[in-house]
């Protein structure tokens, strides 16, 4: 057996990724070689900025440009309208989306810095009346800040479950958080399922083992809907506040 990383035979202990791949302890015992913070193997490259390490192969698909981001959209836009998201009047190209650090997204959710916030959605809501008590929503605006140093699935993913807070906000939906997690997490199942790669397969993993009570548990409660009554279903549901 051969060690993924030296390429030595390998004798006595040794490390096991997901992936399959085989190393001597000695680098791990070393910290010569870490864990990719998006695909989950083993890897010997340097941590970026905000502490995240990242193999070769999802650095290389990495999404920085705006004609990226752009193409980006339309996909996953095309891919949500596929199974029954109706935006309405919101022109979904012109939302901005940036891409920022860690440090960015945890001011403007308010929160401790953490690389596990990929993205944020900023929404104002325009009212309109003769006074206070008859005003009504008019519109909406919408500001996507995303994660830096995304690979493009894992972009896709995130980029769809802040389309789905978008997609709420433009309803004027208002479900327990939760709930609200669950569903855009399924934005996120949505874009892995169709892709049905072993790195797809993985993120899917992740959503449904996530131990997390808010996105976590929201993610498996709206997915047994979606089991029991598909896209149309949920949506439906989610629509008539019945979900």
């Amino acid at each position: 057996m051969k060690c993924h990383i030296c390429h030595k035979d390998i004798n006595g202990k040794y490390y096991i990724d997901q992936w399959g791949h085989n190393i001597c302890a000695s680098h791990m015992d070393k910290k010569e070689v870490t864990m990719c913070t998006s695909c989950g193997a083993f890897t010997t490259e340097r941590p970026i900025a905000d502490g995240r390490c990242m193999c070769k192969d999802c650095r290389s698909t990495v999404v920085n440009t705006h004609r990226e981001v752009a193409e980006c959209l339309s996909y996953v836009k095309n891919q949500l309208a596929s199974v029954g998201f109706d935006f309405g009047t919101c022109n979904i190209n012109n939302i901005p989306i940036e891409i920022v650090s860690a440090k960015k997204i945890a001011e403007i959710r308010k929160a401790p810095i953490s690389t596990n916030n990929k993205g944020v959605t900023f929404t104002e809501t325009q009212m309109r009346g003769t006074s206070r008590d008859n005003m009504k929503v008019v519109g909406h605006t919408h500001k996507i800040y995303m994660l830096s140093d995304q690979p493009r699935l894992e972009f896709l993913g995130t980029l769809a479950h802040e389309l789905l807070h978008v997609w709420q906000n433009e309803h004027d939906i208002k479900l327990p958080q939760m709930k609200c997690e669950g569903l855009c997490n399924m934005g996120s199942y949505l874009i892995y399922s169709i892709e049905n790669t072993p790195i797809a397969q993985h993120y899917i993993t992740n959503l449904k083992e996530s131990p997390d009570p808010i996105y976590g548990n929201g993610f498996r409660y709206v997915f047994a809907q979606y089991e029991m009554s598909g896209w149309r279903g949920i949506i439906n549901n989610v629509i008539k506040f019945i979900m």
